[in-house]
């Protein structure tokens, strides 16, 4: 789904959508996004559409890091080991990955979902710090901890399309 990148478009965050709203001034040093009382307040210096869209791209990335981090604080009891780094990217192809050396890959997108989901794939890429597959000891771990997990999951099923920008 194409988006417009003016007043009133709607883009998802933590799992609902949210109107923007464009503020332009010339004078204004950076690009930014702004979340207050449910709309995305966009502050840019020339209302084009690759800098709106360039401004909500960073807006998701940094929540996205915050969300994680604190989300990774919470699950951290149910684990030994803690993942040696913490990083966000642009991937297409997977919501998070966990390598043999403990480190833990997002996608940006997730926080436009819901704080369950976004708990689901942290409890997920977690869980491979553990077992580096998907075999039946992985899964009993997930539903150990996310015993609702398969509704969270079908959740990014469903609503991928919805998640851009």
């Amino acid at each position: 789904m194409a988006k417009v990148y003016e007043h009133g478009e709607e883009f998802l965050y933590m799992g609902k959508s949210h109107a923007i709203l464009i503020s332009t001034n010339l004078d204004q040093k950076k690009d930014y996004v702004s979340f207050v009382e449910d709309k995305l307040y966009v502050y840019v210096k020339e209302q084009k559409d690759e800098a709106v869209r360039q401004a909500l791209k960073r807006f998701y990335y940094q929540r996205c890091k915050a969300l994680i981090e604190a989300r990774i604080r919470i699950y951290q009891s149910e684990f030994k080991m803690k993942p040696r780094a913490i990083r966000i990217v642009n991937d297409h192809c997977h919501w998070g990955t966990c390598n043999s050396k403990l480190e833990l890959t997002f996608s940006w997108k997730l926080a436009m979902a819901p704080i369950e989901v976004l708990d689901y794939v942290v409890v997920h890429e977690m869980c491979h710090m553990v077992h580096m597959n998907h075999d039946r000891s992985f899964w009993r771990l997930v539903g150990k901890i996310l015993p609702d997990y398969e509704q969270r999951s079908d959740w990014l099923a469903r609503s991928v399309w919805k998640m851009t920008v």
